[in-house]
């Protein structure tokens, strides 16, 4: 439990109980098709199965959740962050949601880390970047019925 060849083990069989971890080259991935492991891969990564209908999509992405996601050095908190301040910084903020959701989700960050990086951003990144930034975090935290505090 708690390691890569683990989650990829219940990541196959469904198993609802979100034990998630980046996936890397593990016996079972190995004795997965490439689609598979790339559905794994996404899956491990933004907490829900890819575009069912979007095989060319899993191809662009495969590279993303499979290998960069995988790499040493960052943690998946420090990758969310990181993924999250690209989004936002190169006025990309439609996607925030998909991304913050499954930062919330997992537990990788919190909303007030959350917040406080809003506050970061407005600084590096703009005003329009951070408003942007801040509404999709409320809208990510209320419908995963998180409270958000407020904090000046």
């Amino acid at each position: 439990p708690g390691s890569a060849t683990a989650s990829v083990f219940h990541s196959l069989r469904g198993c609802p109980c979100r034990m998630k971890a980046i996936c890397t080259a593990t016996a079972y991935a190995a004795q997965m098709n490439n689609k598979e492991a790339d559905r794994v891969a996404w899956n491990n990564i933004m907490l829900v199965d890819p575009p069912d209908s979007d095989d060319l999509y899993l191809r662009f992405t495969k590279r993303v959740f499979s290998d960069v996601w995988a790499r040493p050095g960052l943690g998946r908190r420090e990758r969310r962050l990181v993924t999250l301040t690209a989004i936002a910084a190169t006025g990309n903020g439609p996607i925030l949601p998909h991304h913050l959701k499954p930062a919330l989700e997992s537990g990788d960050l919190t909303t007030n880390e959350l917040a406080e990086w809003v506050v970061h951003l407005a600084h590096y990144a703009g005003w329009p970047a951070s408003a942007q930034a801040y509404t999709a975090l409320r809208t990510a935290a209320a419908e995963l019925g998180i409270e958000f505090e407020d904090d000046d």
